[in-house]
């Protein structure tokens, strides 16, 4: 019984110096300085110290399961995402370091620059999912003296480089760039491998030929370069893998010389992409607003006459009738035109003479016809024109109509045709709908029909 207790009691002894060495182990993890976290596969924050909860203005609990890419500015997750896609596609490389500024709110805000490690950590087999250590360490007061322009570079989303008098891009490249052109490093890169390269089946003859002469200038009298920068490629679509994930990149270079020859060139590569897209968003959005009202115009006008449909009227007309019953308008009125023996029209000399009666006819009723008129192909030979005026301004107009049409000779290949018209004339009564409106001028312009044609009859109101 002794030894059961004996082992009992080293048991506890145990696992209370555990508990003491993960405690321990805690406050070490606590107290690092700089940022200290570990990440998931779903870049969620599984550990992290006390100085980046302070840093992300974040409470110690909270900061755990925080989803990492919330805590920055798009442009800056780009960065970070960039890393841990190489870090993720090279499985040779379990590191990569870099240096990018962000906010530390821990200092009212403040833009820091930070020096970056971040890590893959391996797990005991292949089917545990990956986690990647970040750590930073706080590199602004070296920075801030030493390389301002680093600093710039660094916060500015612009890639920014020189080339040698080789053409190698030099170190001291903008962090930016990186992710431009999808790499880890550049250093002793030619511009020719890092930007043209990747894709040189896109690029035309006079973009290659443009590359050539960046090469020409290196080292020769600022005066050759001035002669060719206008020649070198200003405007490209960069990807590697993805075409569909590429970046419209705009190029500018800028010489820089010694005793008159170019020994180097600051190149500027700001990437365009979503203005382009902009646009092009734009240019859709357009032709489809174009697309529309042509088929809208299409509905509403009738492609012969080019006066508008009944789908028109059912919407148009309606409103010019209740602003009438809501006074808004003092009178509105109804012409109801018809073709006198339009039949004998096509009988005689067949369908395209009609239909270029019809048309002559429409095109006087449009000349005479006010911007507020509506005027309408009612259906075959009969045209409707709405007027907000009373039934006598409609007769004035139905009379200007009939002499325009009286007065008209459609020539043919083998004869001249002449015609008429008759138009029946009402007003529409307050409360009143379309169907009573026209059957009433359709009452008038039956009685035009039958005292001979050629006639306008307004409806008389004792």
């Amino acid at each position: 019984m002794s030894n059961i207790n004996q082992n009992i009691q080293a048991s506890h002894k145990v696992l209370s110096l555990l508990e003491k060495a993960n405690a321990h182990s805690e406050n070490i993890i606590d107290g690092l300085p700089g940022i200290f976290l570990i990440l998931n596969e779903k870049h969620e924050i599984l550990r992290g110290n006390v100085e980046s909860s302070n840093i992300f203005g974040i409470d110690s609990e909270d900061l755990l399961r925080t989803h990492f890419p919330s805590l920055f500015k798009s442009e800056v997750w780009a960065v970070f995402q960039h890393h841990l896609k190489c870090l993720k596609n090279d499985s040779n490389t379990n590191s990569v370091k870099f240096e990018l500024a962000i906010l530390d709110h821990s200092q009212d805000a403040a833009r820091k620059s930070f020096y970056w490690d971040l890590s893959r950590i391996k797990g005991s087999n292949d089917a545990e999912d990956e986690i990647y250590s970040l750590i930073a360490k706080d590199i602004s007061e070296l920075r801030e003296a030493e390389h301002r322009l680093s600093s710039i570079f660094t916060n500015i989303p612009l890639g920014i480089f020189t080339i040698n008098e080789r053409g190698n891009i030099e170190d001291n490249y903008s962090n930016h760039l990186l992710y431009l052109l999808g790499t880890n490093d550049l250093k002793n890169i030619s511009l020719k491998d890092a930007l043209f390269q990747p894709i040189e089946k896109d690029l035309s003859r006079d973009e290659k030929h443009g590359i050539d002469n960046i090469y020409a200038c290196l080292n020769q009298h600022e005066k050759q370069f001035e002669q060719l920068v206008s020649t070198f490629p200003a405007n490209i679509y960069f990807y590697r893998d993805n075409k569909k994930e590429g970046k419209h990149l705009q190029i500018s270079y800028k010489s820089v010389s010694y005793d008159n020859f170019v020994k180097q060139v600051l190149i500027i590569i700001e990437d365009r992409s979503a203005f382009i897209e902009s646009e092009k968003e734009q240019e859709r959005a357009n032709l489809l607003e174009k697309q529309s009202k042509a088929i809208y115009e299409s509905a509403i006008r009738d492609p012969l006459t080019g006066l508008y449909t009944r789908l028109y009227m059912a919407d148009r007309v309606e409103a010019l009738l209740n602003s009438h019953n809501r006074h808004n308008i003092a009178d509105a009125s109804l012409v109801l035109f018809d073709v006198d023996h339009f039949k004998d029209v096509n009988d005689t000399h067949g369908h395209d003479v009609g239909d270029k009666v019809l048309k002559e006819i429409a095109s006087i009723i449009l000349q005479q016809a006010r911007n507020t008129d509506i005027p309408i192909r009612f259906g075959g030979e009969e045209f409707m024109v709405f007027l907000p005026a009373d039934s006598q301004c409609g007769l004035l107009f139905a009379e200007r109509v009939r002499k325009s049409v009286e007065l008209l000779v459609v020539h043919t290949d083998e004869t001249s045709i002449s015609v008429t018209i008759s138009g029946g004339i009402s007003s529409h009564q307050v409360g009143e709908g379309l169907d009573t409106l026209i059957k009433r001028a359709d009452q008038m312009l039956y009685k035009a029909k039958k005292e001979g044609r050629n006639k306008n009859i307004e409806e008389l109101h004792t």
